[in-house]
């Protein structure tokens, strides 16, 4: 997985190509090609289904040695810390901001949790390859630990509540199959079963993730009413943009960099993490917020204006992490 890998040309024409995707989703959901629950129903067959395939698939094909296994839990503690420290600090940035409280929950909840699978499984699958996604993947299980608790916490705190269910939506599927995967992995079972029947459907299935991903991203965005309205709001999810994809990745960037001189993780482990911070806003973010009754028309802003301003912030990232690598 070398950093020569990490070129900002191939980044912007793998994006573009990805918003080509999006954009598929984005017009049939404004012209009704597809109904206005096909969003609903792609994320689920992407969550339920083609995602724990995809997972399945690339860990029975993986090749992990041990400092791979070691680079993954370092992945799995730098997002959990990471995403933790971002909390600390947005909460009274946001309450400085004057921003009412179901707002506020929300601001707090997509400045933590970008688009770790829709948007970086494909991005990271065009850049390095099966061995990206494996890496991504251990960067997910910290991040959908918080997602699920602290995220879920912060979508229903306005009402008093939102933390009750939040554990069971850990043990997911996908999570279910990455620990099989794994598994699979450290026993050897995983090479017996290449070529198979299980694996060639797996793979197969998988394949689907990140078409339908980022269809799916286009329907969200798609189901954003008032794109162009409510100046205010559209600000603020700039202001939040700028915050997750540029100020995050880079002040954490630096603090990597650090450990990566000091010998505490490798350069890929660094690359991968901040790349990760650097995504744009969770679509995921917009269904919680949904269930919970919290600003999910705010929520849908975000993810609209972050994930169009990628097309700058994500090259300029792997561009900054060239340089100090």
């Amino acid at each position: 997985m070398p950093i020569e890998n990490l070129d900002t040309g191939t980044i912007l024409s793998q994006i573009l190509i990805l918003f080509v995707l999006a954009a598929v989703g984005f017009v049939s959901g404004k012209t009704g090609y597809l109904p206005d629950k096909a969003g609903g129903i792609v994320s689920k067959l992407v969550m339920r289904i083609t995602m724990p395939a995809l997972i399945l698939s690339k860990m029975l094909s993986a090749d992990f040695s041990a400092d791979n296994y070691f680079d993954g839990l370092r992945l799995v503690i730098i997002a959990m810390i990471t995403l933790l420290l971002i909390f600390a600090v947005t909460r009274p940035f946001t309450k400085l901001m004057k921003i009412p409280e179901k707002s506020r929950n929300v601001y707090c909840m997509q400045a933590l949790f970008g688009n770790v699978i829709f948007f970086a499984f494909p991005l990271f699958q065009a850049l390095f390859g099966d061995i990206g996604v494996l890496y991504a993947l251990f960067f997910n299980i910290g991040n959908d630990i918080l997602l699920w608790t602290l995220g879920v916490y912060l979508a229903g705190k306005h009402k008093g509540g939102g933390f009750g269910n939040a554990l069971k939506h850990i043990f997911n599927m996908n999570m279910i199959m990455f620990i099989i995967g794994l598994i699979l992995a450290f026993t050897g079972w995983n090479h017996k079963l290449q070529g198979g029947v299980i694996y060639q459907t797996a793979d197969m299935i998988g394949k689907a993730t990140s078409p339908l991903s980022m269809i799916f991203v286009g329907l969200v965005m798609a189901g954003a009413k008032g794109l162009f309205k409510n100046f205010g709001k559209k600000m603020l999810s700039v202001v939040l943009t700028l915050q997750k994809q540029l100020i995050i990745p880079v002040v954490a960037g630096l603090i990597m960099l650090v450990a990566v001189k000091q010998g505490l993780i490798s350069d890929v482990v660094m690359m991968v993490a901040v790349m990760q911070l650097a995504m744009p806003v969770g679509t995921l973010t917009v269904s919680i917020a949904a269930e919970y009754d919290s600003d999910y028309q705010m929520a849908a802003d975000s993810v609209f204006v972050s994930t169009l301003l990628s097309i700058i912030t994500l090259p300029l990232i792997a561009y900054l992490l060239k340089l100090v690598l």
